[in-house]
């Protein structure tokens, strides 16, 4: 199972790598990259621009949130964990902190996810003359992002309950 989040998580970055760098020609020179309440551009930046932050937001700061949680949880030895006696027991630790790392891959590509959906609803919004962003679906996958991430929080304080004996 944990290899399996590593394996997931290279996929979910080759696809972000592939599908923003294969897209962004799509969009014009000047890009609109801010969008008022009500879905209107006001604010722009050039198509190389736009395309370097969509590239930094869905590979690079999941790489790097990987690269810190799996750092930090690899050599951890004092967590705040529930059941902390237990889970940071030596002759499970490795396991907890194996647990820990596994999950923070599986939030990386959570995260790949939610840039590549931004990166498409910015490709939608340009398919209107003038550009126009769906606030709704906007709203829907952000609401979606954080019910996903409250869940991941929820599933990793339960993994750490006690085992019944």
């Amino acid at each position: 199972m944990k290899r399996i989040s590593w394996v997931v998580f290279a996929l979910m970055l080759l696809f972000a790598l592939f599908f923003v760098t294969g897209s962004a020609s799509s969009l014009p020179p000047l890009v609109a990259s801010h969008f008022d309440p009500g879905g209107y551009p006001d604010a722009y930046m050039h198509r190389n621009s736009y395309t370097k932050l969509a590239l930094a937001l869905s590979v690079g700061l999941p790489v790097a949130m990987v690269a810190l949680l799996a750092a930090v949880y690899s050599k951890a030895r004092d967590m705040r964990l529930p059941n902390r006696n237990y889970w940071l027991a030596p002759e499970r630790i490795a396991q907890t902190r194996a647990r820990l790392v596994s999950s923070g891959v599986w939030f990386g590509s959570t995260m790949t996810a939610m840039a590549c959906y931004v990166h498409w609803m910015e490709l939608d919004a340009h398919r209107n003359v003038p550009p126009h962003l769906s606030n709704q679906l906007f709203t829907a996958g952000l609401a979606a992002f954080l019910l996903i991430t409250l869940g991941w929080i929820f599933a990793l304080l339960r993994s750490f309950r006690l085992p019944r004996a």
